[in-house]
């Protein structure tokens, strides 16, 4: 009887380690094929819609607007150490997790108390305001297009203008209902959207900087540390030159959106597609035997699938494009997803987002989404009056 149990026990203790032994090496195969996949950067820096940075809509006669394509990057000696050397008055601050914490999650000062600006949406604008004007009295002129230029140019163009020497160094933010009152109120529009913890400067010049783009595509090596870690994500993107509180609402969201999305932004995109047709491409492969991606022909689709991604040195730095083909530029289901369980909440919390801030991102969004902003190193502002 004693012999009998002790075999029984043996026995059981021998499956739970097999069990054990294959969970284990599930997630390893697990992550490291979410980081093989991820490691993939996108294809080009900016979107493109049939020619268009943005997908027409009829706020555009759903024609590709005739003004210049807004830029996807700052220069640095014009714009981004100027915005890196100002410092923020006020700050917001997030101390929770606004996916895991829900309604009860909020920043230090509350950051829309009334709901006003939730309800307000985009109409509504954060703006800066610089605390004194430069020390000579004299105003420093705006950067940007002259009217030459914007009248003939395709693209943005930077005048490197005067230095920023004598300019304040200090500012604060505040959110408006509207971008004519923050404008009249003395400020100047640095997204539309309430003001949030990336709506300082210092994470405007990480948004707008020329690695950013790469840096943050599905496949960046921060969301890949977040995806580990939330530790090791805000590790990552405070390493980008963020602040605290925007790295932090970063990596909370790239966790949420590898928990939520895996299957459309990792299985999907990796698997092959034995069955059905992948969205981005339905009508490419029309030409093909009828046979081509049924179940029947499993090793045949295998050996294609992986000839189509290795013959190229230079696929394994491509992705899954960010849209679809041209007039309808459908976002790809990873996207979908993203913006299903993490955006609304991102931009709530975030304030600032590169689209919010006008500045061009991998995938291509309806033309009346993208506001017309043209950042500006010093710009011209009132000091914020107390309330």
């Amino acid at each position: 009887m004693g012999s009998d149990k002790g075999e029984e026990k043996s026995c059981c203790q021998k499956c739970f380690c097999v069990v054990t032994t294959l969970t284990i090496l599930a997630a390893i195969g697990v992550v490291a094929w979410y980081f093989a996949v991820f490691a993939k950067d996108v294809e080009d820096a900016t979107a493109d819609c049939g020619g268009c940075y943005c997908v027409p809509d009829n706020s555009t006669s759903n024609a590709c607007p005739s003004r210049p394509a807004p830029p996807s990057f700052y220069p640095a000696e014009t714009h981004l150490d100027a915005w890196k050397s100002q410092e923020i008055l006020d700050p917001y601050v997030l101390n929770c997790n606004p996916f895991e914490d829900g309604i009860l999650c909020d920043t230090e000062p509350p950051l829309d108390p009334d709901f006003r600006w939730r309800k307000l949406g985009e109409t509504a604008v954060c703006a800066v305001h610089y605390e004194a004007g430069p020390a000579d009295g004299e105003l420093p002129l705006e950067r940007g297009l002259d009217g030459e230029a914007e009248a003939n140019a395709t693209v943005f163009a930077f005048d490197e203008g005067p230095e920023c020497e004598d300019f304040p160094a200090s500012y604060r933010i505040k959110t408006y209902p509207s971008r004519g009152e923050a404008e009249a109120a003395g400020g100047f529009v640095t997204h539309v959207g309430n003001c949030g913890v990336c709506s300082t400067l210092q994470d405007l010049a990480v948004y707008a900087n020329t690695d950013f783009v790469g840096v943050t595509s599905p496949g960046n090596f921060c969301r890949r540390q977040a995806a580990s870690s939330l530790e090791n994500g805000l590790s990552c993107y405070l390493g980008l030159g963020m602040t605290q509180d925007c790295a932090k609402i970063w990596a909370d969201t790239s966790w949420n959106t590898a928990k939520n999305c895996f299957g459309k932004c990792v299985l999907g995109p990796t698997l092959p597609q034995f069955g059905g047709e992948n969205e981005q491409d339905s009508n490419s492969n029309s030409n093909e035997t009828s046979s081509s991606g049924k179940w029947y022909n499993v090793p045949a689709n295998i050996k294609k699938w992986f000839n189509s991604t290795s013959s190229d040195e230079n696929k394994s730095k491509s992705a899954i494009p960010s849209n679809g083909p041209a007039p309808d530029c459908v976002l790809n289901a990873c996207i979908r997803c993203n913006d299903e369980f993490s955006s609304e909440i991102f931009e709530l919390f975030a304030g600032r987002s590169r689209r919010r801030s006008g500045l061009l991102s991998t995938a291509a969004r309806p033309c009346g989404s993208i506001p017309n902003i043209e950042h500006q190193a010093c710009p011209i502002t009132e000091p914020l009056l107390p309330e």
